[in-house]
């Protein structure tokens, strides 16, 4: 069978790893290919690239659409609990959160972030923010480098098992999936509400403990941090991974709402591969993610400067391929008449074929620019934003312990402070050694308030 988008996915799990391969035409996605890799370390790089090379050349699969899974316990997941009116200066926001969750300067983060749907009218808003150390994870992509992989997407192997399985549901309102993803010495239990992934927690197993025990313990925890009542309806619970028919065979008795995934699978999947389904699920929602258009959880910690990168290739990819077309379908105009009536039939056909795949590259290069016109965009307000938040990080450094801000505004430049001071005509000269204020000039007459404190009203001019 021909397949129009082929995904791979792969995954570092443990000391494994996982390939798999997910295809689709104009019907259901596919499951087509999967290969595991025992104990990779031991390999000699070569040999290990030449096991890699193997999967794809074999199997005719390209590069282009790869996505790589990180482990749960190499990815920080946090949700933040935040005011409304940040809404409008996220980016800044999350980046000076995930600065608070750096361990140390030298080692920062990867991440990426997507705001979760709240109740209309609430106001505070929450964010599903995703981290992955910046050492952990170049030290993973050189690894891929060498073995010929640059991946398109990374993410945690239980994004892409939410994005496929929520995917196939065709009703997600009010209802809520607990997916437990099972390896060989622990599980991950994530939890989707509305269609979207609301609880991530993984936890090793003991030697002492059974998986029975591990699961509820882990369900209970779950439903206290999501506040779940008596009300609440749990649609069903779903197992996968290596472990994970060990995990049903001890709690199918206790849950009767639990289940294999190999039961509702949502891609189509040969008969010889059907008993792969449980390890291969994970890496199959990585594979499925890297060709969905418009996955449920759009987490991607691939670098910032790889994420640019990927884009300019992808747009002068389209932009050869179009002008190659171009020159093929001139070509086949200038090509003398042909004498043979059914060899014209064949050329006027194949023309037809090109012309469609001519409008689909113009339209990549229209979105392309469209793009680029919207991050010049929001890079302009950006640097805005910056701005005034340099200035208040300045201002709360200078300002004595008994001094706070009433007002803060910034028009196009003219910046007016009002508030109180013990001492308000100190802070005129403070605020004149400034690099980022010129021109402060203290507005009116300095008074007292019933507070003991000086009222004060300064304005300045933004420095260009």
């Amino acid at each position: 069978m021909i397949y129009l988008k082929t995904g791979v996915g792969i995954e570092l799990r443990g000391d494994d790893i996982l390939l798999a391969a997910v295809q689709s035409n104009f019907s259901k996605p596919a499951f087509t290919r999967f290969l595991r890799i025992e104990d990779y370390q031991r390999f000699v790089r070569a040999d290990l690239r030449g096991e890699i090379d193997r999967f794809f050349r074999d199997n005719s699969l390209g590069r282009d659409s790869v996505a790589l899974g990180v482990s749960r316990k190499d990815c920080v997941i946090r949700y933040l609990d935040l005011p409304l009116e940040v809404k409008n200066n996220l980016v800044e926001v999350v980046r000076y959160q995930v600065q608070a969750f750096e361990p140390t300067e030298e080692d920062g983060f990867y991440y990426d972030y997507i705001p979760l749907e709240g109740v209309p009218g609430q106001k505070r808003m929450t964010i599903l923010l995703a981290m992955v150390r910046k050492s952990f994870l170049d030290k993973q992509l050189a690894m891929l480098n060498e073995l010929g992989i640059c991946p398109l997407i990374i993410a945690c192997g239980s994004v892409g098992l939410a994005n496929m399985y929520i995917a196939a549901q065709k009703d997600t309102k009010d209802k809520m999936f607990f997916l437990a993803d099972a390896g060989k010495s622990g599980l991950e239990l994530f939890a989707m509400r509305n269609g979207q992934l609301v609880y991530s927690r993984e936890v090793s197993k003991n030697d002492d403990q059974n998986w029975g025990d591990l699961l509820l313990g882990e369900v209970s925890e779950a439903a206290a941090r999501l506040r779940l009542g008596p009300d609440s309806v749990l649609e069903k619970i779903v197992l996968s991974g290596e472990a994970s028919e060990a995990v049903y065979e001890e709690i199918r008795e206790r849950i009767s709402d639990c289940e294999l995934i190999e039961r509702s699978f949502p891609l189509t999947v040969d008969g010889t591969d059907r008993p792969l389904i449980q390890e291969a699920a994970a890496v199959c929602g990585l594979a499925f993610t890297a060709i969905e258009s418009r996955p449920t959880v759009r987490l991607n910690l691939l670098p910032p400067a790889l994420k640019r990168r990927r884009g300019r290739g992808g747009i002068a990819v389209a932009t050869a391929l179009g002008l190659i077309i171009l020159l093929l379908m001139t070509g086949l105009w200038l090509i003398e008449p042909v004498r043979n009536n059914r060899q014209l039939a064949v050329l006027e056909a194949e023309t037809q074929k090109l012309e469609g795949q001519v409008h689909l590259v113009r339209g990549l290069d229209a979105q392309g620019e469209q793009l680029e016109t919207q991050r010049r965009q929001i890079s302009a307000l950006i640097n805005d934003d910056d701005r005034n938040l340099d200035i208040l990080r300045y201002l709360t450094e200078v300002f004595p312990e008994d001094t706070f801000l009433r007002v803060y505004t910034n028009n196009n430049g003219t910046i007016t402070l009002n508030g109180e001071s013990g001492s308000a005509a100190d802070l005129i000269s403070e605020l004149e050694k400034s690099s980022l204020l010129m021109g402060v000039t203290q507005m009116g007459n300095i008074t007292r308030t019933a507070s003991g404190r000086e009222a004060f009203q300064i304005n300045a001019r933004l420095r260009r």
